[in-house]
């Protein structure tokens, strides 16, 4: 196995089975390229063979031009960077596509782009530069021109017959006249010898913006931190944000809004939204049960990789599995199945959260990257759901993760060390801001308290298996709601 090309693929932000490079279960990347750009570039599809697991496939576009505080990998003879932060990228490969309309990869690969709103536009903007959005937003997006067009480029990919849920998400959303979310003009997808066909980039209309609602509330409430302790006041009046609590009403407004264009999707069966059958009740009741399972198994599996304290932590949800989250399911779920009104079952957006907003520099809000939880399987994330899945989502984002990060982020200091004392200052102080703030996002909304505890749960699962797998030291962060979830509903 090529350790050097290990360490580059390990190194980059995209890469998605780190976890299997660090356990010595990747027993080969198999790599077919072709050249571009009169030889100056190299399209790379990998193929990762992995110990016990299914084959993983990347895109890895590679440029022999030197780009600066990038690491380097030496591949065909010749010293490569990653070609996406080459400012002739999307001019390269688009000229490629649109000279013979397909552009043919060894093995029988072939990429082709789909419009959907004529070629007219793109080919206006075909010679135009392209420059990384940045890591912090997303280190696979490309803005294009002047600030017209935003290229997504998918690093992992995926063969399938089936359609892409993040085609046929934007695609559908168009359909609509959805107003929250940019305009797409097309996409990009990469074709096997088999038929099956992997999307791989997405256009849309670059929306001028001040970043995503993570970062924008982030900074706003360390701002907030900053000016209280530094008065040394004991309570933040909802004058001090009132800002950032309106932004959280226009976001409930705006989900509301977005909600609302996916239940009207119309067409074929698998995008029309019904009524919640007793057959999903029943069925959903039972995966999730599987899934505690499975995450109970996990934590026993991972609890040596744990901090004492993170292990410690974790035993009364562990002792008490069984007996706490069967009670919780079943009352919820008993619920749910004797009303009139079960709720409805529709298309979601999937990985819902402050990072998946952006507020446009108009201050309007319009939300991104439809492709669902990326653990899931493709048909995974194209079932239909309850529609308080994406809320929940948020909400875990806003009530879960941003107080922690926010407390965190305060009390530690340029060396990177954690002032304990003002660790807990900022937590408990942020704390009731934190609640009005989760108040304001869902009052904005149609709640179905029974189904948001339920998905509320999935996500405290969901969370927890990903915390294990890439960031353990924050696996404290779902233990703890999980614990309230279920302690509020012994």
């Amino acid at each position: 196995m090529n350790k050097t090309l290990l360490d580059y693929i390990y190194a980059q932000r995209w890469c998605s089975f780190k976890n299997e490079i660090t356990d010595n279960r990747v027993e080969d990347i198999i790599l077919e390229s072709q050249t571009f750009d009169n030889g100056k570039k190299f399209f790379v599809i990998g193929k990762a063979l992995i110990k016990d697991s299914l084959p993983q496939y990347f895109v890895m576009p590679l440029t022999t031009e030197k780009i600066e505080n990038e690491p380097s990998l030496k591949f065909k003879g010749r010293i490569c960077y990653d070609a996406l932060k080459s400012s002739t990228y999307w001019t390269s490969l688009m000229t490629e596509i649109y000279l013979d309309k397909e552009f043919v990869l060894p093995n029988g690969y072939k990429l082709l782009y789909q419009s959907w709103d004529g070629f007219d536009f793109i080919t206006n903007h075909i010679k135009d530069s392209s420059k990384p959005l940045g890591a912090e937003q997303s280190n696979t997006t490309l803005i294009v021109g002047n600030n017209v067009l935003a290229f997504k480029q998918q690093r992992m990919i995926e063969f399938t017959h089936d359609s892409n849920p993040e085609i046929e998400m934007n695609y559908n959303l168009m359909k609509t006249g959805c107003k929250v979310v940019p305009k797409t003009f097309g996409h990009l997808s990469l074709i096997n010898e088999n038929g099956e066909s992997a999307f791989i980039g997405i256009v849309q209309e670059f929306v001028p913006n001040n970043g995503d609602l993570w970062e924008i509330s982030k900074a706003k409430l360390l701002d907030i931190l900053d000016d209280t302790f530094a008065s040394n006041a004991d309570v933040i009046p909802l004058s001090k944000y009132k800002n950032l609590y309106e932004l959280m009403h226009t976001v409930g407004k705006r989900t509301s809004d977005l909600l609302k264009c996916l239940s009207s999707f119309n067409g074929n069966k698998s995008l029309i939204s019904k009524t919640i059958p007793l057959s999903y009740i029943r069925s959903y009741k039972k995966s999730l049960k599987t899934l505690m399972q499975e995450t109970k198994e996990n934590i026993k599996n991972n609890i040596n990789r744990l901090s004492s304290d993170m292990a410690l932590n974790i035993q009364s949800p562990l002792q008490n599995w069984e007996k706490y989250i069967s009670k919780f399911l079943n009352n919820n779920f008993n619920k749910i199945e004797h009303r009139k009104d079960r709720g409805l079952l529709m298309r979601v957006h999937g990985d819902f959260h402050l990072g998946q907003a952006i507020e446009s520099t108009a201050k309007e809000i319009k939300f991104i990257d439809f492709s669902g939880e990326p653990n899931l399987t493709l048909s995974e994330r194209k079932e239909k759901r309850s529609y308080m899945y994406d809320i929940a989502g948020m909400y875990r984002s806003i009530s879960g993760y941003l107080p922690v990060v926010v407390a965190k982020h305060f009390a530690t200091d340029k060396s990177g060390k954690i002032n304990n004392e003002k660790l807990l200052w900022a937590t408990s102080i942020i704390k009731p801001i934190i609640k009005n703030l989760s108040d304001a996002f869902l009052n904005e909304l149609e709640i179905d308290t029974e189904w948001l505890e339920i998905e509320i749960f999935r996500r405290n699962l969901y969370e927890i298996n990903y915390e294990i797998a890439y960031r353990p030291q924050m696996l404290f962060i779902p233990i703890d709601n999980l614990k309230e979830l279920l302690l509020d509903n012994k």
